[in-house]
């Protein structure tokens, strides 16, 4: 009886939802198509950090983000020139005077990062470019070179060959990257 009772109640409630599917000619073979709204889903933050540090790592995030995107941009734009060159002594020429125009347009703002900030930068380089900073270095200026600044960075803590591991490691940086990608934060 109960059963009875149930699919009586039921079926009636279910054939209301089925009125465009019914409206249908018998013929037509048709699928019914909706857009969905995208959601995101990250995992959880890591249980050591806390919300006021997650806060601080998305403003050091988003300060440096725009230096990593314009520094993909300029590599790219001087690389294929770079390429192009044959005489070695033509591409230290060249190698000085690009270097010379960036520190007229980055050194005022680049001093003031922190060394976290500064760490963050070459990991979100190393993620526009898919070059660690040491590669980088080393391609453009040579390995004595390449080899100093990785000292320094040493010196600070950092490493300029440390990669973007944007699916283990580096996976909160990587889900703040794409929340200022779509405007999120």
């Amino acid at each position: 009886m109960k059963k009875l009772l149930f699919i009586l109640l039921f079926f009636p409630i279910i054939g209301f939802g089925q009125s465009e599917i019914d409206s249908l000619p018998a013929n037509s073979d048709s699928i019914i198509y909706k857009r969905l709204e995208e959601i995101s889903v990250y995992p959880r933050v890591a249980r050591k950090m806390t919300y006021k540090r997650y806060t601080r790592l998305i403003r050091k995030i988003k300060k440096v983000y725009p230096f990593a995107k314009a520094a993909a941009a300029e590599i790219e734009i001087y690389n294929k020139k770079f390429v192009n060159i044959e005489d070695e002594r033509e591409k230290k020429k060249y190698v000085r005077k690009v270097e010379k125009a960036l520190f007229e347009e980055y050194e005022g703002s680049l001093r003031k990062l922190s060394i976290s900030e500064g760490r963050y930068l070459m990991l979100l380089i190393d993620r526009e470019t898919g070059e660690t900073s040491y590669e980088l270095i080393k391609e453009l200026r040579g390995s004595l070179p390449a080899l100093f600044w990785q000292g320094i960075a040493r010196i600070f803590g950092n490493d300029l060959k440390d990669d973007y591991d944007p699916a283990y490691k580096h996976f909160v940086i990587e889900q703040i990257v794409l929340m200022i990608e779509r405007g999120e934060v």
